[in-house]
């Protein structure tokens, strides 16, 4: 069969007018044929209106064929797709058939049997109808040619109006920049469903809001194409190539799977530097797709702000897990071990501490173990006087010798005597008791509240489905929301405070502390004022004063103070405890007239001069940096350089000559040396050629989830559902399961 040109395209382009207008962009018209070829989009775009296909027609390549035939369609209000491609010799194509989208009838799948508390299937939408328009090209051999060899335009369904083309898949466009404003939106765990709403006004924006989640479900398939854990080691590397500062280790069994990873950013490493005496770890936080325990190790700045001094993601609860950890974080520290650590009551997190701590203090949570007691002693104490005398007891003793003086009093009292639980907490008194732990410094803290006052914060970011490196970034930018906040308590603690007492001592507190600090220095002076304080005798060089309230003259303190040199100790050891003068001492500083805190009396920690931003002009004069911070200030001090090289051509050649001239200066005064990293991450049983695995669901300590729980009408329910719904009991025969309406004895009565 020749081709032909069909009458319909003849009416659209003439010859004369095609030469003029679009010459050999994609029409050629002749006699004996008609060649398609559809380079010039844009300009067929105008025309195509008027274009009708038939059978005959001759194209470049099939690849044009099907861009003009969906152009086509895409102007006429229907859309395409492939339903046939049959194959060539030496994997050719040789013929290719597109249909309209309504081609075909929907087949309904075989309903299985389901029982009657599932619920019914999801409704699904069609457009199949059973329409019958189609083109088939198909490759001439003879002739070497692409040819339309059957065409149909017979529709049995409406077209789409103008107005609603822009529904269509094929019409819908979702722009580059909305792209980048959904994966913001994502990052910081803002709704992306709501990026259209914003762009609304914006021209061309052809998407909704399933788009914006179909193309982070597309990303992420991307991003874990080599595997979660793999993508986590790539994304690790990375970090360290732009801060050779950030830490992280990796722990694969001998399959090559992940089983532990730790990670910290090269300001949490810095953080730790100034801020190492007192550390909260804690392992309660399990939001991931592999339900691993998330262990973060948390400590205090001076604003009293939780500062993250690096995290990491277990497999397990076991010792030898928690041993990897701690060493693995000790390395990352530099061998500088924490002052004191404040954990939960476990005792595989106990055994740890005690090999790879051996010199730090620890401590257990005294919230987790006091929250035990009504389910280890039972609902009759809890509602006697049981809990407050306890409390009482715990809280508020001012001595050791109190302590155990009053524990005996109320076990016998309550005849406790044979509680194997409570006699267990009495033999570790010494790790939760805060009286025996008064002289060690925590930064007033008794328990992991701080841990796991960030897991609220973190669950705005991360969910239960959220994978590794979806956790890893979105980690990255929580600490960057807390940086934000710490930026901002460092302004106003330089610049704004408020004082109630009017006293010397108060004026100079706030030049001293920051602003929460300097809060709470503030309210314990405001009562210390007023306390009522006796010089009772000496002691060596020291006055002893004993200070007391006005309205409970009972609870008395003792003071001992060198009127000289101002140093000294109180009994209450709230300095010691918390870094902050107790009301007892200040009363007795306010008697004495004192106008300025001792320097002794102020810890560095707490006050607005420390410097943790990697300040050159204050840190560079240091001789005893670890290497870390030298690294990172002498970055600090290339990026600031780097930021001067386009303003200038002279500029530009003072910054490369000096650096010339102390680099060749170095070389001379210490010798060539080889190049090498700072430090290599620690990627156990695992080499360059081998992907690391994805880790598998993690089996936590504890007891086992029930069976899921599901409604009359198939609805998964809620824990909280679950757990208030009880079995009816009949008042009738006291058998539960029925009530007196559906009661089987009383109808028999009846």
């Amino acid at each position: 069969m020749e081709p032909v040109l069909s009458n319909d395209i003849e009416e659209v382009f003439n010859t004369k007018e095609l030469n003029e207008d679009i010459g050999k962009s994609g029409i050629e018209v002749g006699s004996e044929s008609a060649r398609i070829d559809y380079d010039n989009m844009e300009h067929i775009d105008q025309n195509i209106d008027g274009l009708k296909f038939c059978e005959g027609m001759i194209f470049t390549s099939l690849e044009k064929a099907e861009e003009l035939y969906k152009a086509f369609a895409k102007a006429n209000g229907f859309t395409v797709r492939i339903r046939n491609t049959r194959p060539g010799r030496r994997g050719s194509i040789s013929s290719r058939e597109f249909v309209c989208s309504c081609q075909g009838f929907c087949v309904e799948k075989k309903q299985k049997e389901v029982s009657v508390a599932k619920e019914q299937d999801r409704r699904t939408l069609t457009r199949r109808c059973g329409c019958e328009a189609m083109l088939v090209v198909k490759w001439d051999k003879k002739k070497n040619i692409w040819m339309a060899h059957k065409f149909s335009n017979d529709h049995n369904h409406n077209m789409v109006s103008p107005k609603s083309k822009c529904y269509l898949i094929p019409n819908k466009c979702m722009p580059i920049v909305a792209k980048n404003l959904v994966e913001k939106f994502n990052e910081i765990s803002l709704p992306i469903g709501k990026v259209p709403t914003v762009l609304g006004n914006m021209d061309g924006i052809n998407f909704n809001e399933r788009d914006c989640y179909n193309h982070m479900r597309d990303k992420r398939r991307k991003d874990l194409v080599i595997g979660d854990a793999q993508s986590v080691v790539e994304y690790c590397r990375r970090k360290q190539t732009e801060n050779p500062n950030f830490f992280y280790a990796i722990d694969c069994d001998k399959e090559g799977r992940m089983i532990n990873f730790f990670w910290v950013e090269a300001r949490g490493r810095l953080y730790y530097e100034k801020f190492e005496d007192v550390v909260v770890f804690d392992t309660t936080y399990r939001t991931n797709k592999y339900e691993m325990p998330f262990a973060n190790f948390v400590g205090v700045n001076n604003h009293l702000q939780s500062i993250f001094f690096g995290c990491a993601l277990l497999q397990d609860e076991q010792e030898e897990s928690f041993v990897w950890l701690f060493t693995t974080w000790l390395e990352a520290m530099h061998g500088k071990a924490p002052k004191s650590i404040l954990t939960d009551q476990d005792q595989s997190i106990g055994n740890a501490v005690k090999r790879v701590f051996a010199g730090t203090t620890h401590r257990l949570c005294l919230w987790h173990i006091t929250n035990k007691f009504p389910s280890k002693i039972g609902m009759c104490k809890s509602t006697s006087g049981f809990h407050k005398e306890m409390s009482n007891c715990i809280r508020d003793s001012i001595s050791p010798e109190v302590f155990e003086k009053d524990w005996k009093i109320i076990i016998e009292r309550y005849k406790l005597e044979g509680n194997t639980w409570l006699n267990g907490l009495y033999e570790i008194r010494h790790s939760w008791i805060p009286v025996y732990n008064r002289t060690i410094f925590f930064a007033g803290m008794n328990t992991t509240q701080r841990s796991e006052s960030m897991h609220s914060f973190f669950d705005s970011f991360v969910n239960n489905g959220t994978t590794l490196r979806e956790f890893v970034i979105k980690y990255e930018k929580a600490l960057e929301c807390r940086y934000l906040d710490e930026q901002d308590e460092q302004y106003v603690s330089k610049y704004k405070f408020t004082t109630k007492a009017k006293s010397p001592l108060e004026l100079h507190g706030a030049t001293v502390y920051t602003r929460n600090v300097f809060n709470l220095f503030q309210d314990e002076l405001t009562v210390g004022i007023y306390m009522r304080t006796i010089e009772i005798g000496m002691d060596g060089t020291y006055t002893i004063y004993e200070v007391s309230c006005f309205k409970k003259p009972e609870r008395k303190c003792l003071v001992y103070i060198n009127l000289d040199s101002l140093n000294g100790w109180c009994e209450c050891h709230l300095f010691e405890f918390k870094g902050i003068l107790c009301r007892h001492i200040l009363g007795v500083l306010h008697k004495r007239d004192v106008e300025e805190i001792p320097a002794h009396f102020i810890l560095p920690r707490w006050t607005t001069k420390v410097i943790y931003d990697m300040d050159i002009s204050v840190q560079r004069n240091c001789d005893e940096l670890p290497l870390v911070l030298r690294n990172m200030i002498f970055y600090r001090m290339v990026n600031h350089l780097s930021s001067y090289l386009d303003t200038s051509e002279k500029t530009y050649q003072l910054i490369v000559n000096s650096i010339e001239e102390t680099y060749n200066k170095v070389v001379a005064m210490e010798g060539p040396i080889s190049m090498k990293k700072i430090e290599e991450p620690r990627e156990q049983e695992l080499n360059d050629h081998t992907p690391l695995q994805d880790p598998v669901i993690s089996r936590t300590k504890g007891r086992p989830k029930d069976s899921v729980k599901v409604s009359q009408k198939g609805r998964i329910m809620s824990g909280v559902e679950v757990s208030m719904k009880r079995r009816r009991k009949c008042s009738n025969c006291n058998v539960l399961g029925h009530d007196i309406r559906t009661c089987d004895q009383l109808n028999e009565e009846c």
